[in-house]
């Protein structure tokens, strides 16, 4: 596969397709964050078309593997529009970066061809407390002092709330049920998020407690949040070029190889853009 002559066909795809609408939504009289939503609408929409295109172009190549890269190009064309009717800033760059980074990994799993793999809605809450309740109702025989347990059990459920069990990523391969967190990376303040991953990962061991409950991180350069969650026991965490190896593991998908071949922002985004990210010293958040 000649990584280097498809992205350029891929991008010149793009361009073709994009060049009358930029400039439309360009010289509107919209809102900028208008503007930018139309402007992703539009990329994503190219981005539909362009993979099956390609893939009945080029039948011959493996299909898991140029799904992947017209994700990587959608990625560069994503940033490189969106800028053109607003320019990025630190925030909004860093969010749209741990966005595209996720999708990224994710069609490693819309385009698996896997036979043993395939995706699971997220139990109900009310599963976990009925399975914690059940639990309960074992310690003891006297129906009386089983009910008392249930009422506090269901106080404490109370008070605690419900819990969102919605994952990144749910699927079930080889019969066991996998639970995906996907993150871009953990800055200083992650308490809050922290804490949701610890509560969620006890949930689903409640659900099932064979359920593997993985947690992938873009950048390997961390802090001691991350290490709360490594230290828990209850989520295996994967950095950097550990994280795309276990997506490979699972999903057969080839993200590895289209990283090493084809992930270069500096040279697929415009000059001007990347001077402009070098500039605001945002650029480092391309670095997947």
């Amino acid at each position: 596969m000649n990584y280097d002559q498809l992205k350029q066909e891929i991008f010149d795809y793009f361009h073709t397709e994009l060049r009358d609408i930029t400039f439309q939504i360009q010289n509107s009289n919209i809102t900028r964050n208008k503007k930018a939503t139309q402007i992703n609408n539009a990329v994503e929409n190219v981005k539909n078309r362009v993979g099956d295109l390609l893939v009945n172009k080029y039948s011959h190549l493996n299909r898991p593997k140029l799904y992947m890269l017209v994700q990587y190009c959608y990625t560069v064309m994503s940033f490189e529009y969106r800028n053109t009717v607003w320019p990025y800033e630190y925030m909004a760059f860093s969010r749209r970066n741990g966005e595209l980074w996720e999708r990224f990994c994710k069609a490693a799993w819309d385009h698996s061809e896997k036979d043993t793999l395939y995706r699971i809605q997220a139990p109900h809450f009310n599963e976990v407390k009925n399975n914690f309740i059940q639990k309960i109702r074992g310690y003891v025989d006297a129906p009386v002092q089983q009910n008392q347990l249930v009422a506090d059990t269901n106080e404490i459920f109370e008070l605690v709330g419900e819990i969102n069990m919605v994952e990144d990523e749910m699927f079930n391969l080889h019969n066991q049920n996998h639970i995906i967190d996907f993150k871009s990376g953990f800055g200083s303040n992650e308490k809050g998020n922290t804490l949701r991953l610890l509560a969620v990962g006890k949930a689903y061991k409640h659900w099932d407690q064979n359920v593997n409950l993985l947690f992938l991180v873009r950048q390997n350069e961390n802090n001691n949040y991350l290490e709360t969650i490594r230290r828990s026991n209850l989520w295996s965490v994967f950095c950097g070029d550990d994280a795309y190896n276990k997506i490979d593991e699972l999903t057969d998908a080839g993200i590895c190889e289209v990283r090493r071949e084809a992930v270069n922002f500096q040279n697929d985004l415009s000059p001007e853009f990347w001077s402009y990210l070098v500039q605001e010293n945002i650029h480092g958040y391309l670095n997947w």
